[in-house]
């Protein structure tokens, strides 16, 4: 396996890495996006900073229990968003994958994007064979089962950053085909 610096996979995606680089403070306006009850003390602390800076809006804070809700509301919020816009994000490993593609979905670019993972939770996982996800608790060089073709798929080092999914094939396929 290649050094994970040299793939898709975000630093703050990692393992045993920290939060994105320090966070952009040169924003016009901020979204703070968190998913999940890990997210609360997070978001509450990032408002706190950016309020207490003089001649600065308030930040508009989103938080939902689940990820799906969560994207939602940011797509919304960004569709409104002027340039200067900042976007920091909380949650699960999985859940900031997800939120990560929404927000370069709707033309963020990484440096404008903050992330600070608060826990691991299930990760999406694309199946190469016949395009199911497979949502679980799974790590790279895990194996998770496909829901759609039942194959045994090797979470590979690479992540979409349209999808905010890991790659998955069947981790036996060479030892099959010899």
């Amino acid at each position: 396996m290649p050094s994970l610096a040299h793939t898709s996979v975000p630093p703050w995606a990692r393992p045993g890495t920290p939060a994105s680089p320090p966070a952009d403070a040169s924003g016009a306006t901020y979204v703070l996006v968190g998913v999940g009850p890990g997210a609360t003390d997070v978001l509450a602390s990032w408002r706190d900073e950016l309020t207490r800076r003089a001649g600065r809006p308030s930040p508009l804070v989103l938080c939902a229990d689940d990820v799906g809700t969560a994207c939602e509301q940011l797509a919304a919020a960004l569709a409104e968003a002027r340039v200067g816009v900042r976007v920091r994000v909380a949650g699960s490993v999985g859940s900031c994958l997800t939120l990560r593609a929404t927000a370069i979905a709707a033309g963020l670019e990484d440096d404008e994007l903050y992330v600070a993972p608060t826990g691991s939770g299930p990760v999406e996982v694309a199946c190469v064979h016949c395009g199911g996800v497979a949502s679980a608790e799974a790590a790279i060089g895990d194996v998770v089962g496909c829901p759609g073709c039942g194959r045994d798929l090797l979470v590979y080092y690479h992540v979409s950053r349209r999808l905010g999914r890991f790659l998955g094939f069947q981790g036996d396929a060479g030892a099959i085909a010899e």
